[in-house]
């Protein structure tokens, strides 16, 4: 490549500047609302006083007239 850079063998390590320290947390707003909510335990996880789901599986999301006919 014609116009590559030379690394400086003067420049040490510690001298670059650090790539992550110039950008700041756009959601550092939600930090303790996130800190919260990953607290505490999911609410999946929980006691669930709903109803019982009755499920059916192999049926196709395709439905047609002919499938919604009572049989």
């Amino acid at each position: 490549m014609a116009f590559k850079r030379r690394k400086d063998p003067e420049r040490k390590e510690k001298d670059k500047p650090d790539k992550r320290s110039g950008r700041s947390d756009p959601f550092a707003h939600l930090r303790d609302e996130r800190a919260e909510a990953e607290d505490g335990d999911p609410w999946f996880l929980g006691p669930d006083e709903g109803p019982e789901l009755h499920v059916e599986t192999g049926i196709s999301s395709n439905l047609s007239e002919d499938d919604l006919e009572q049989h």
